[in-house]
């Protein structure tokens, strides 16, 4: 009787499981695509002959009588982790919320722990700074106005000299060639003068290294435009006097960018290079600026919570561990500094390259706003150079890499004199408000080349997917690489400023 009962059935397995629902999304996407074509009464006629067909499949499947010898392991499958295997449905969401959820637990944990150890720490920033450090800030920037009221006076009379020249019709190359090099020379004194004036009062006389760096990054920024302004506007004379109608600019073509609006509208444009005209907006958004502003105002701020609150104890507590050499504390304060500088950094990026210089961009109608690529992916250090910072990266290749390769210097050789000229730049723009010209900053830009022939070949071996090069990337330039330079540096201010003591 009970054979007379028992009902044939078919198990299933897992790899017709996957097959079933790869065939059903198979099936699905194609009904998609055809439904915007397909009448109601035809869809109609396609579920009633897909049921009919499914019916026919399990009529003429086979009787198992034994469900313990179905097979199980049909075809060779790897597991879903693997880099072989197919898409997962629905992606890795799961882990990444987890892992949210971890470092939100973590962090929140840090926030209770330094709370009941330090209490609240956050002052307001002038009750930092002496008074006297504002007045020789001003007296620092005046060599900006200097700088740039020298340039556009070089310029014009170079435009005048260049018209008279063109004027008279003859061969231009002779006579311009002696006043060429005398307008150099003037660019480079007010040139010097834009970096060496403000770098002597803010290492000897500027107390706060905020308030020194905020003064050199200005002269620093207009002495890399006005290097440019320069360069350029030698190349547009001899396109003039050359007759060459290739020379760019449009109705701003030279002499007649040589103008007070387009020098003062460059000093403001967040670019650089140097040109006679910009791609424009065709309008003013104000909602636009409205959002880039309050983006700023708050990535500011929580820079400086968490720098004073998280950072500063950090950077305080470590002081005794370097002037000991207690090598194990010194790396413990070093992790422990990462999380709150990776997360400083990424807002400073955040607050410069894209609220910052979007607004400033939406103000002047600066239409090209690619100041910086998708750098969070590079594969190598090559890359991340070249996506990061964009208008430096243009303006060293413009300016000295393509020049040098130009002139015969090989690649290599190029790449190398523009990290040298970086590396020394890195070094006055941090060693001089700490006070300190000790090369860790210099020597810490040099040595991304060797950095960067390390993890090129790895991404040639790996492929440009894979995550060997952007792991090496972010441990050795945010996890480590920057924590250490601050550590060191403000280590050298603190003991500049006999600062060290115990530990809070």
């Amino acid at each position: 009787m009970s054979a007379i009962n028992r009902r044939t059935q078919r198990v299933v397995t897992d790899s017709e499981d996957d097959f079933v629902e790869i065939r059903q999304r198979q099936r699905h996407d194609l009904q998609l695509s055809r439904r915007s074509q397909t009448p109601p009464i035809a869809e109609k006629d396609e579920d009633e002959t897909k049921t009919k067909s499914k019916r026919k499949l399990i009529s003429n499947t086979v009787s198992i009588p034994y469900i313990h010898t179905a097979p199980i392991h049909v075809i060779s499958k790897p597991s879903v982790l693997s880099k072989e295997a197919p898409p997962v449905e629905g992606g890795y969401h799961g882990f990444i919320r987890l892992g949210m959820l971890v470092l939100g637990a973590s962090n929140i944990r840090l926030i209770i722990e330094n709370y009941m150890k330090y209490g609240l720490l956050i002052k307001l920033p002038h009750s930092y700074i002496p008074y006297q450090d504002y007045g020789l800030f001003v007296l620092a920037w005046v060599s900006v106005p200097i700088s740039i009221v020298s340039a556009f006076l070089i310029e014009w009379l170079m435009a005048k000299i260049a018209m008279h020249i063109k004027s008279q019709k003859e061969d231009s190359r002779p006579k311009i060639t002696s006043i060429e090099v005398l307008a150099g020379i003037f660019h480079c004194m007010h040139l010097l003068f834009l970096m060496i004036y403000p770098s002597y009062i803010v290492y000897t006389k500027i107390y706060h290294p905020m308030v020194g760096s905020a003064a050199l990054v200005i002269a620093l920024i207009l002495f890399l435009k006005l290097t440019s302004y320069a360069l350029v506007n030698r190349e547009l004379r001899e396109m003039y006097l050359t007759d060459n109608g290739d020379a760019p600019g449009g109705s701003h073509k030279y002499p007649n960018n040589i103008a007070i609006p387009n020098i003062l509208y460059f000093w403001w444009a967040p670019t650089l290079c140097y040109q006679p005209s910009y791609p424009r907006s065709p309008r003013f958004r104000t909602t636009f600026f409205l959002k880039r502003v309050s983006e700023l105002v708050v990535c500011l701020v929580t820079m400086y919570l968490l720098a004073e609150q998280y950072a500063k104890p950090t950077l305080e507590n470590s002081l005794k561990a370097l002037e000991e050499h207690n090598y194990v504390v010194i790396v413990e304060r070093v992790l422990k500094l990462s999380t709150t500088a990776v997360v400083i950094w990424l807002l400073m990026f955040y607050a410069l390259f894209h609220a910052f210089l979007n607004a400033l961009s939406e103000v002047l109608l600066f239409g090209d706003r690619t100041f910086y690529l998708a750098w969070w992916n590079s594969n190598n250090l090559g890359s991340y150079w070249r996506l990061w910072n964009r208008p430096v990266y243009l303006f060293f290749k413009r300016h000295v890499y393509l020049p040098s390769v130009q002139r015969g210097f090989p690649p290599l050789l190029g790449q190398f004199v523009v990290f040298f000229i970086s590396a020394l730049l890195h070094e006055v723009l941090v060693g001089i408000p700490t006070h300190a010209l000790t090369g860790f900053a210099f020597w810490g830009m040099l040595g991304q080349i060797p950095l960067i022939a390390i993890t090129k070949p790895l991404e040639k071996w790996r492929g440009k997917g894979s995550g060997l090069g952007n792991t090496i990337f972010w441990i050795t330039f945010c996890v480590v690489g920057q924590p250490t330079i601050a550590l060191l540096y403000y280590y050298q201010w603190a003991a500049a400023h006999k600062q060290v003591s115990a530990p809070i």
